[in-house]
């Protein structure tokens, strides 16, 4: 027996409101979601999951725009915080994990991430002009590093949970 497209309205089981194209009887293909409390997906769908590209808004003004697997951030993808924050670069199963740049409250990030966390290598630019160059662990300067103060003293050595030994 053969599959068949059609496009009708479908409704998810939380609520959410499907407009696109469906195959078997789900959302499969281009099309959208919306939910009573302003959030909407537009992007694409295979046997009801996001898949591929898309674009994520919440009803607080943040959006995600970029690729999905198996309904979660994953490849690459750009996040935009209510408060101004966002995050460029890499995702897998819905957390920042490989390479990317965060930026937030006048700081930017460009480096490695591991399960949301800054983690590896990477440089942290304050808006004095202080810079951080180095390890990171679980979101915290952990290594070999140097810190460049706007002053230009650089100050090399071994961090611990963020604090230089």
């Amino acid at each position: 027996m053969g599959s068949c497209y059609s496009q009708v309205p479908y409704t998810f089981p939380d609520g959410g409101i499907y407009d696109g194209e469906m195959k078997d009887g789900l959302p499969d293909g281009k099309g959208q979601i919306h939910w009573d409390n302003g959030t909407s997906f537009e992007g694409f769908f295979e046997k009801g999951k996001k898949v591929k590209k898309g674009i994520f808004k919440w009803g607080d003004s943040s959006h995600y725009e970029g690729e999905f697997l198996n309904e979660n951030f994953h490849g690459y993808g750009e996040y935009y915080w209510y408060n101004g924050k966002t995050y460029k670069g890499n995702w897998v199963d819905g957390k920042m994990e490989g390479q990317g740049t965060l930026c937030y409250d006048g700081k930017e990030y460009v480096g490695e991430f591991k399960n949301d966390k800054k983690h590896g290598f990477g440089e942290l630019r304050w808006p004095n002009g202080q810079k951080y160059i180095g390890n990171w662990k679980n979101g915290k300067q952990d290594g070999k590093g140097k810190l460049i103060e706007p002053n230009g003293n650089i100050i090399e050595g071994i961090w611990v949970k963020g604090k230089q030994q």
